[in-house]
């Protein structure tokens, strides 16, 4: 029997949705041109064509960047989600490959990126060796999944953007911590008042320079109050590092001191006091035809919050 002739894709042209997304991710026609093999020139005449068969402008240009209009960013959105789907259907076809592929942005909060999914990454990456790159970017700012091109992020609290998936890996609780040393020479407060007779170190909220208040909750009641003491803090590491030498109470979420409690090195205090915990969930965008990177990689952290569950839970029990 004869065999059957396998007819080889050729790689097609450049289109010009391709030029204008990858203008839009690189912000530079020069640097989109030097990406796809391409010129300058004909990234700026594809995009050009774009915004005359559309009649909207796509980007702001100016003599050193160029940035996308709002009507650019609603288009680069649909276009990069039909790119993405496309690539993962020519895959899957001529290759009948099921596995991740390509390379994988995160945005991390930077306490639960460093304590909690970073120690993981290179267990996904050894599992898909060769097939995905993770790029991490870490900020508690929350970030524009489109804008800024990433594929998955950490959310703490609740995700209220529609536009979003959000897949719950765990609840957070906010624990009011001291070192040891500072337990012993200034006492141990029985209730949240007893604070206004200690040094407390606050956080600030990174936008508004403003202190975040301490939240408590009793018998069904819940209330702020504005931590009394001289030290705050931008990012959570830098308070943590503060209490760890005496410093005074700060009030943090348990995955940022849970080591440091297990430790000794810092006690927790007015437990009875706490607040309803918050989610934490693993965020990206609704796609109907979901990227096997993103797929894979939020089941990683699913299961490995659910590891990382059934571990505390064992610990407390002995």
């Amino acid at each position: 029997m004869r065999g059957v002739a396998v007819k080889r894709l050729v790689p097609c042209r450049l289109s010009t949705v391709e030029l204008f997304c990858k203008a839009a991710e690189t912000r530079s026609f020069t640097a989109a041109a030097e990406t796809l093999g391409s010129t300058p020139s004909a990234v700026s005449k594809a995009v050009s064509r774009l915004e005359n068969r559309l009649g909207v402008k796509l980007f702001q240009r100016t003599t050193r960047a160029i940035r996308l209009t709002e009507d650019g960013s609603a288009y680069y959105e649909t276009c990069r989600q039909a790119l993405s789907q496309i690539e993962e259907v020519e895959v899957a076809l001529t290759r009948g490959q099921t596995n991740p592929r390509g390379t994988l942005r995160l945005s991390l909060p930077v306490t639960y990126g460093l304590k909690r999914v970073v120690p993981l990454i290179p267990r996904y990456v050894e599992r898909y060796r060769g097939q995905v790159n993770v790029e991490v970017n870490l900020s508690n700012e929350i970030k524009d999944f489109i804008a800024e091109g990433f594929d998955l992020s950490v959310r703490l609290g609740k995700v209220s953007d529609s536009r979003l998936v959000a897949r719950a890996l765990h609840d957070a609780n906010l624990c009011v911590v001291g070192a040891p040393d500072y337990v012993r020479r200034h006492g141990l407060p029985k209730t949240p008042d007893d604070l206004l007779k200690h040094r407390c170190v606050a956080l600030t909220l990174p936008d508004t320079g403003r202190p975040i208040p301490w939240v408590f909750s009793d018998r069904g009641e819940t209330w702020e109050t504005k931590p009394p003491g001289s030290l705050s803090f931008d990012d959570p590491m830098a308070a943590l590092t503060a209490a760890l030498n005496g410093a005074g109470f700060v009030r943090l979420l348990d995955f940022t001191v849970e080591n440091e409690i297990r430790a000794g090195r810092l006690v927790e205090v007015l437990v009875d006091y706490r607040p309803p915990p918050q989610s934490v969930s693993a965020v990206y965008p609704y796609n109907r035809h979901l990227s096997a990177k993103v797929r894979t990689f939020g089941d990683f952290l699913v299961d490995s919050a659910r590891e990382t569950s059934t571990l505390h839970h064992a610990e407390l029990a002995v």
